[in-house]
């Protein structure tokens, strides 16, 4: 009960960190197909596996590889969801995530064009883009943890495991600790903040239940890390899924 209510105040948590997205008419969003899409992705490669134990003395945090690399396979799996909804895929090699990451912003109830990426929102015009996925590393809440005093808080920078040990019982979590953002240019919008996106990426935060006991809790193995990986890719693909079929179809 205690490991599934950590896991339902993360969920709130994340959740509650996103504004309420302004009201939009049906099929909002919606492309015609042969639309250019722009994909750009930026994945830490290392995994983390960050432990919180019964003390701090108890603490560790240890990086792994994944079995594949993360920004080639986010490329990948968006480009190819893109791609089966019938859209033309243009990889933003020449802009760096900053440059993108906020090109609608939104404010009494209505979304707008954020002038401080003018420049960037220009050229993607005239490459006749029609909409933008950036999906990056972002810093993840892993744990929120409030027993009487302060709450306490443990971020993940890197997607991967996250363990919390009390008394001799241990929970796992998935920790994906990725952003997505699906720009349409026009009208300027980002699509990721209705549903069911929305929902999607904050709950990214995973337990999973009956995770065998590793061998060596401090180094885990190809084989005993490969749950971790698999819930992240799957993750991923739900992300990708839902963008390309907003864009598709548009949001409500």
């Amino acid at each position: 009960m205690r490991s599934r209510l950590l896991a339902f105040v993360i969920a709130i948590v994340l959740s509650g960190c996103a504004a309420t997205a302004p009201p939009v008419p049906p099929h909002t969003g919606k492309l015609a197909k042969g639309a250019k899409v722009g994909v750009l992705v930026y994945m830490p490669s290392p995994a983390q596996h960050l432990h919180v134990g019964t003390t701090v003395f108890n603490n560790f945090s240890t990086n792994y590889q994944f079995p594949w690399t993360p920004t080639a396979r986010a490329y990948e799996i968006v480009a190819s969801d893109l791609e089966k909804e019938g859209f033309q895929v243009v990889r933003l090699s020449s802009f760096a995530t900053s440059t993108i990451d906020a090109l609608a912003v939104s404010s009494d109830d209505r979304w707008s064009a954020n002038p401080k990426q003018e420049w960037a929102a220009r050229k993607l015009r005239e490459e006749q883009i029609s909409a933008v996925v950036l999906v990056e590393g972002k810093r993840t809440l892993a744990r929120l943890e409030c027993t009487g005093g302060p709450c306490a808080e443990s971020y993940m920078a890197n997607s991967g495991l996250f363990t919390r040990s009390m008394l001799g019982m241990t929970r796992y979590f998935a920790v994906p600790a990725i952003e997505a953002k699906v720009f349409v240019m026009d009208p300027p919008m980002d699509l990721m903040a209705y549903e069911p996106m929305k929902t999607l990426q904050a709950r990214r935060v995973r337990q999973l239940d009956n995770f065998p006991e590793p061998r060596d809790f401090k180094r885990l193995s190809n084989a005993e890390f490969a749950p971790v990986a698999a819930s992240i890719d799957a993750h991923l693909r739900s992300l990708s899924r839902s963008a390309a079929q907003a864009l598709s179809n548009g949001v409500k």
